[in-house]
């Protein structure tokens, strides 16, 4: 279990539920670890509570208004107070299936916790990704976002690949990395200043989902990172950003199964793709897989 940073407050959690009998237990052994638990008993009360509240992990049950839970967390993924930073946990009464896995990770649930609780795992859980929190919180935003695209930067993007990478052996499926460039022998190869840049950012940003991280990884390469899409979605991601560009593009892409995304960070995923983009660019070819 990690050590749970010293914070100057305790840590919040906001469960969403309305199961108060059944999560009783859970609620006071949370308290007596030194969480703060904040309760919600409907679907239509999570995003105000969890603006005013800036909790540090969401616990959302599956069975919240009638099963809304994954449209509640696409809201709260929607709204810039809560974003993509906030851990949301699914709680779902079941084993879960691979469209449970993906259709979760598409609505930006972390990770699916089936019920009944353990609440030893439940607390080793929670500590880790309050760990995770509280380091990216710290962080400054000049650090983690360009100021002229408004996209990640390289180390923002890094982490948020590290989150989607964990996110993506939770929920067993794969997560890759997409980096283009424009070609700087096509016809776009003079364009210059902020303005292009801002172009570019805006139709990559519109061109992916919501659940893919976007960054701005060099001074005028960019790289996608999107979970539950394997090798030959990555082509077919690069194909989506070339196409919705509208200009000639250099690619480079990785892809990793769950078994490997234990073993590779965020900044690892990137590099690959990254070099596999100079590839593409020395071999004269427009798009290039990252090779051991």
């Amino acid at each position: 279990m990690p050590m749970r940073p010293r914070l100057s407050r305790p840590p919040r959690i906001l469960i969403a539920s309305d199961q108060n009998h059944a999560l009783s237990d859970v609620v006071r052994s949370l308290g007596r670890q030194g969480y703060s638990v904040l309760r919600v008993f409907a679907e239509a009360s999570v995003l105000e509570r969890a603006r005013t509240a800036r909790p540090d992990v969401i616990v959302l049950d599956a069975a919240l208004g009638e099963g809304q839970a994954l449209d509640v967390s696409r809201m709260l993924r929607a709204d810039p107070s809560i974003g993509s930073g906030t851990p949301i946990l699914l709680l779902v009464p079941t084993r879960p299936q691979r469209d449970d896995h993906l259709k979760a990770l598409r609505a930006g649930v972390w990770e699916l916790v089936r019920q009944p609780l353990n609440v030893g795992e439940l607390l080793g859980r929670l500590d880790r990704y309050v760990l995770g929190k509280v380091e990216r919180d710290g962080a400054s935003r000049r650090d983690l976002v360009d100021d002229v695209t408004g996209l990640y930067t390289t180390q923002g993007l890094a982490r948020r690949a590290g989150e989607l990478i964990l996110q993506a052996a939770q929920h067993n499926t794969s997560v890759a990395c997409v980096a283009v460039a424009p070609d700087r022998d096509g016809p776009e190869a003079g364009t210059d200043g902020r303005d292009a840049l801002r172009g570019v950012a805006r139709l990559l940003a519109a061109s992916g989902r919501r659940s893919d991280a976007i960054g701005r990884i060099g001074p005028a390469e960019f790289a996608v990172v999107a979970a539950g899409v394997n090798r030959v979605g990555a082509r077919q991601l690069a194909q989506r950003l070339r196409d919705a560009v509208g200009v000639e593009l250099r690619a480079g892409y990785d892809a990793i199964g769950s078994r490997r995304a234990g073993a590779l960070e965020g900044r690892g995923l990137l590099a690959r793709a990254a070099r596999a983009l100079e590839m593409a660019k020395l071999e004269g070819k427009w798009i290039k897989e990252a090779r051991e």
